[in-house]
């Protein structure tokens, strides 16, 4: 599993594979992976 940061919001998902969208502000663009972090 990889943490998932929205770059307009900032609400991060853990997910294996990157979102399509954001579920909480709706952009379309790419979420940057976040190295080196997860959630426990």
């Amino acid at each position: 599993m990889s943490l998932w940061q929205c770059p307009i919001c900032g609400y991060e998902k853990e997910a294996r594979c990157k979102p399509r969208k954001c579920p909480q502000c709706d952009d379309k663009r790419d979420f940057g992976k976040k190295e080196g972090e997860k959630k426990k």
